[in-house]
C-alpha cells in the first residue's frame, strides 16, 4: 500500500488526544473514516512521507477531502452538482466554512480515500480542483 501512517484526531474540549497508526490497513482507514462526527472526531489524515498525504476532515454526512504530493500545490474532492453556497463544518477541531461543492458524501470521500491508499493517486473518476485557497504564497 501507499499509504505508510494514518494520524486521526480526537478533541477532548482544547486537546487533541488522537493517534499516529504505522502501515494502516484499509480496514482501519475505512472505520476511522466512518468514525468522524464533525465534533470530537473531525480530522483523519492518510500520509506516505511528510510532502505527500490526503486529509479527510467533517463527518456526519459532510466531508472535506484535499490531497497533496509536495506540500505545495494543494487538490481538493468536488461535488459540482452543488451550488456555491456555503456550508459550516468543524474540520481538525475547528470550526469553518466551505463551498457547498467541496462537501462530498461518505462515498465519494471513501472512493478518493482508497485510491490514494493503493496507488498514490487522486481517483480519476472524480473531480479534483486545485485549491488556491491553500497555496504558499
Amino acid at each position: 500500500m501507499f499509504v505508510l501512517d494514518m494520524t486521526t484526531e480526537k478533541w477532548m474540549g482544547n486537546k487533541n488526544e488522537g493517534d499516529l497508526i504505522e502501515n494502516p490497513n484499509w480496514s482501519q482507514i475505512e472505520t476511522a473514516i466512518r468514525e468522524l462526527n464533525g465534533e470530537s472526531k473531525s480530522l483523519v489524515t492518510l500520509g506516505a512521507n511528510e510532502d505527500t498525504y490526503m486529509s479527510i476532515g467533517g463527518g456526519a454526512k459532510k466531508y472535506i477531502v484535499t490531497a497533496t504530493f509536495d506540500n505545495l500545490n494543494f487538490y481538493i474532492l468536488i461535488d459540482s452538482p452543488k451550488s456555491e453556497q456555503i456550508e459550516t463544518l468543524v474540520v481538525g477541531g475547528q470550526k469553518g466554512n466551505y463551498p457547498a461543492n467541496q462537501c462530498v458524501d461518505l462515498l465519494h470521500c471513501l472512493l478518493a480515500a482508497r485510491t490514494f491508499t493503493e496507488s498514490g493517486k487522486l481517483d480519476a473518476l472524480l473531480i479534483w480542483e486545485e485549491d488556491k485557497s491553500l497555496a504558499v504564497a
